[in-house]
């Protein structure tokens, strides 16, 4: 397995010559199959190898062997490279950095000390979790609310998203729903006490 100091060597020893403009910053195997690629794709190509990553292409085969692979492969680069802030270039910046912190025992949390927050513990139906129950039930009108699919379910032998699975046996009734059902009835409640009031939650 390579070490961090030798994944961080590998990577800046290799640079291209911006001002060169032939197409001899492409390694042999790459140069053969330029012509599959877009103006574009040809553009990211150049940038991988400037930041040494000219070993994706080390076993591409020639032209006609395996090209819709090599088109996929470019197809997942440009949709990478649009997502990422900054590109594939920042990308690969950024993990360089993040090795050399990590080789140098960089601790981005130096200076912070960890502490538990202040806040309430309350029990269910006491007087003070009643009057915390009915801010928070007025305050619902202003707020949104996110519920995150939390990937799919496959180590409980389930194909589809978590939220999509039973919660009980007897109805069958997906978490997905009881989270909305949920939803809605801090809803209703918090329309109640709002009253003329336009908030986030009644407006939906």
């Amino acid at each position: 397995m390579a070490t961090a100091e030798s994944t961080i060597q590998k990577f800046s020893t290799v640079h291209v010559d911006e001002a060169d403009d032939s197409q001899g910053w492409a390694s042999p195997p790459l140069e053969k199959n330029l012509g599959l690629l877009s103006t574009r794709q040809i553009e990211l190509a150049r940038m991988l190898i400037e930041e040494a990553q000219q070993h994706l292409f080390a076993h591409w085969a020639e032209p006609g062997i395996d090209d819709e692979k090599k088109k996929s492969f470019f197809d997942q680069v440009e949709k990478l490279d649009a997502s990422y802030p900054g590109g594939l270039r920042s990308y690969i910046h950024n993990a360089r950095q993040l090795l050399t912190d990590s080789k140098a025992g960089k601790n981005p949390f130096d200076g912070f000390t960890p502490s538990v927050p202040a806040g309430e513990v309350l029990s269910f139906g006491d007087e003070n979790f009643i009057k915390f129950e009915e801010a928070g039930i007025k305050e619902a009108c202003d707020a949104a609310f996110v519920l995150v699919a939390g990937g799919l379910g496959e180590r409980l032998g389930y194909g589809g998203i978590k939220l999509a699975l039973p919660s009980e046996t007897t109805t069958g009734t997906c978490f997905l729903q009881v989270n909305v059902e949920s939803i809605l009835a801090l809803q209703e409640a918090s329309c109640k006490q709002n009253e003329g009031k336009g908030g986030m939650l009644g407006g939906h």
